[in-house]
């Protein structure tokens, strides 16, 4: 899935994409409640914003990320 999630993410050029294997890390799977895989979780401040997980149709992901990005990042000058 990573291919695909880095491919829909190139539209979004501040958005920084991170992949982590909580077989490898589990305390991660803890902290983030994560309990099935994959699971993407967009964060925005420091808050989660958006999960997706196990079943993650991507048109639906790329285009809730690009509303969250339209009003993060193209905000009219004042």
């Amino acid at each position: 899935m990573l291919p695909q999630v880095e491919e829909a993410l190139t539209e979004f050029p501040q958005i920084q994409a991170r992949q982590a294997d909580t077989s490898r890390i589990p305390e991660l799977a803890g902290m983030l409640s994560i309990f099935t895989a994959p699971v993407l979780i967009l964060f925005a401040d420091g808050k989660e914003t958006q999960r997706d997980a196990r079943f993650v149709h991507m048109e639906e992901f790329k285009e809730r990320v690009g509303k969250m990005y339209k009003g993060y990042y193209d905000e009219p000058d004042n």
